[in-house]
């Protein structure tokens, strides 16, 4: 049983309320940033999936004979679980740009980061800013 524990951890989260598939991602961004890039754009592709339909659902109509709060907890349950999978079988493909450009700003950010203002400043360079 604590091999299915252990080995669960290291893999990336597939339970959209599996804080520790997030906590072995914190651990695989300390040790090898560049490897963890795919996995956490994936999650910020699932996040943003998550909250568009979370707007969507709120322009819907709030009766009928299946409104109640319940049912809007397993509703948006159902939704953070379909975004999930969706970024997992690269749904939009948000993720592979953001995976893109930031695995570029890291390419071009120097071995000393305060040389250059770190890895925000040539990201936002990039957009504009300052």
């Amino acid at each position: 049983m604590a091999d299915i524990l252990t080995s669960n951890a290291v893999a990336p989260s597939t339970v959209y309320n599996d804080l520790s598939g997030l906590n072995a991602l914190k651990l695989k961004s300390r040790e090898n940033p560049e490897g963890a890039l795919h996995e956490v754009a994936q999650q910020f592709e699932s996040v943003f999936v998550t909250m568009m339909m979370k707007a969507m659902r709120d322009t819907l109509p709030k009766d009928g004979m299946f409104a109640s709060s319940q049912m809007d907890t397993y509703q948006e349950m159902m939704d953070q679980q379909m975004a999930l999978d969706l970024s997992k079988q690269d749904g939009l493909g948000l993720a592979a740009v953001i995976e893109r450009q930031l695995s570029a700003a890291a390419r071009y950010q120097p071995a000393d980061a305060s040389q250059a203002g770190g890895l925000a400043n040539s990201l936002t360079s990039g957009l504009g800013g300052e």
